[in-house]
């Protein structure tokens, strides 16, 4: 697969929204599709007494990646064996950023993946929102299901998700949701004084349905095994 200038931009942005939903506490990280290594490189800056480790499927990405993280991994997730890779070694939480949406079985690798979760930890998870309002008009007022180098409909992707579709594939792998946070934006691109003011909303106005729902371009949901949901999600 060829990448873009356009597509490695949007794979190599660092993404506060989902940095702030890693716990504190977590110590020992492993990054899912982990590019470059930019997000680990802040979780690492964030605390220097986190070890963390990476997946990575781009040969140039991981590379670049072992140069910030602890360990690299350059393996394709759709056939990962893991109980096999880093052996013995559990994680306080594992990161799906944009990852999932890319795989041929999101859920089955999902499920898999909390084998390597030690006990209270968590899984960190951002997913593209296909109900955002540029895909309702792309499909319903142009008549055509579009594909891009990047964003929601990024070529490369395999599955699309919208907020309940994201919510059920948590719950079914068995995690609880305890935090979410949404990236809001008026159309396809970002920037611009509209975007801004979106996202000077007050917290407690993201998570309304209408904004949640169709201003969304990205979701982020930290979910955690027996963990009671909070009421209060965090906003990107």
């Amino acid at each position: 697969m060829m990448i873009t200038d356009a597509r490695q931009a949007s794979y190599t942005t660092i993404r506060s929204d989902v940095a702030g939903m890693v716990p504190m506490e977590a110590k020992r990280i492993l990054d899912v599709g982990c590019s470059n290594g930019a997000l680990g490189r802040d979780l690492k800056a964030a605390d220097p007494q986190r070890n963390v480790c990476g997946i990575e499927f781009d040969p140039g990405f991981a590379q670049a990646a072992t140069k910030v993280l602890d360990s690299v991994i350059d393996a394709d997730v759709n056939l990962l064996d893991w109980k096999a890779f880093v052996p013995g070694q559990s994680f306080d939480c594992i990161i799906f950023a944009d990852v999932l949406e890319h795989l041929v079985q999101p859920q089955h690798v999902l499920t898999h993946a909390l084998s390597r979760l030690a006990p209270g930890g968590s899984v960190v998870v951002s997913l593209p929102n296909v109900r955002h309002v540029s895909a309702l008009w792309s499909i319903f007022v142009n008549g055509r299901f579009p594909r891009h180098s990047r964003g929601i409909f990024d070529s490369t992707h395999l599955r699309w998700f919208t907020y309940l579709d994201a919510q059920q594939m948590l719950e079914d792998a068995g995690l609880q949701i305890s935090a979410e946070a949404f990236a809001l934006r008026w159309r396809d691109q970002g920037g611009g004084l509209f975007n801004r003011a979106l996202n000077k909303l007050p917290a407690s106005l993201h998570s309304l349905r209408p904004i949640r729902e169709f201003l969304a371009y990205q979701m982020s949901f930290r979910g955690e095994t027996g963990a009671a949901a909070d009421s209060t999600p965090q906003v990107a």
